[in-house]
């Protein structure tokens, strides 16, 4: 009697494994169970970059975060204000045939923008030299004048007849020769200047890069200002030339006629030369009153341009230039 109700259990027992092995199968093959959800595909739900006013610099995406300082400084940083106008810049031309010159220029303590020819025999000294003092320079890149030979009669000189092709090769040679430049402006270039054409070429290159363009304005109706602002490029002109005349009075009467002319439109650029003369009233004019004009640099005043609307080389662009990270700073 008792070895048959052990039996019985035995079975039952047997029984209820089986029943529980065959929900078990039926669970898993449905399913069921505490698995993980899928992964679960983001939604597009990222606001849309916002245009920035104006169309100064890039958009900034809203993304809910705190965003930095626009000039990039912590909270503990102070930004370098922009200084009250009128703005005056003052670029050196001819910088790379000698190294004393570039010595002397490098102890001024006025801000200056240097314009270095490329390939010349201290061109490389001399935008090492102006890295080591902080001095921002530009490539004065040497472009074809009236009465000059035909362009292929030289080297390295953009003129005109030249294709698109040419004028895009000895750019690219002249950036690589001076990589540290923030912009470019003619060396000479009365005659390559005038040609819309020419100019055209030489801008679709230049916008390929975050350099600026000054036009030295060594022709009057020049187009290669109004050229890289048609091709979206920061932009300014020469307005005065320092010092056509070496004499102490003739740079002083151009640097008043300058002055007057930054107080009348809000900013001017003027252009003087590497030269011992030069030099040595730069030298006079640092150590007194500047007649009310704010001293900036290039760079400086290009940032100025492109993003006061009240400012007339003002053009409106979506476009951030890397020489704008470095001003102000």
């Amino acid at each position: 009697m008792k070895g048959r109700k052990i039996s019985r259990l035995r079975g039952l027992f047997w029984g209820l494994c089986l029943i529980a092995l065959a929900a078990g199968g039926l669970i898993y093959t449905h399913g069921g169970g505490p698995t993980l959800p899928p992964p679960e595909k983001p939604a597009d739900t990222a606001p849309a970059a916002r245009e920035a006013p104006d169309g100064e610099g890039a958009a900034r995406q809203d993304t809910g975060e705190k965003q930095p300082p626009e000039d990039g400084k912590g909270a503990g940083e102070t930004a370098k204000k922009i200084p009250p106008g009128p703005y005056l810049a003052v670029v050196i031309d001819d910088f790379g045939f000698s190294k004393a010159i570039a010595d002397g220029y490098g102890k001024l303590s006025l801000p200056l923008t240097w314009a270095v020819i490329p390939f010349q025999t201290h061109s490389s000294y001399a935008a090492k030299r102006a890295e080591a003092a902080g001095i921002p320079y530009m490539i004065h890149m040497p472009m074809g004048a009236g009465g000059d030979k035909k362009w292929d009669e030289k080297t390295g000189v953009i003129d005109t007849g030249m294709e698109a092709e040419k004028v895009s090769a000895l750019v690219k040679r002249a950036l690589e020769s001076l990589p540290g430049a923030l912009g470019m402006n003619n060396h000479r270039g009365s005659r390559a200047t005038r040609d819309k054409k020419l100019m055209e070429a030489l801008m679709t290159e230049l916008s390929f890069t975050s350099l600026f363009f000054l036009d030295s304005r060594t022709a009057s109706d020049s187009v290669a200002y109004k050229t890289a602002r048609a091709k979206d490029i920061p932009s300014a002109f020469c307005s005065v030339f320092l010092d056509n005349e070496p004499s102490e009075e003739y740079m002083e009467a151009q640097y008043e006629r300058g002055v007057a002319l930054a107080a009348k439109r809000g900013w001017v650029v003027m252009i003087a030369h590497a030269r011992t003369k030069t030099l040595e009233y730069l030298t006079k004019l640092s150590e007194r009153e500047n007649g009310g004009a704010t001293f900036v640099t290039m760079p400086e005043l290009m940032e100025i341009l492109w993003n006061q609307g009240d400012m007339s080389s003002k053009k409106e662009s979506s476009k951030k230039n890397s020489f704008q990270e470095k001003v102000f700073s």
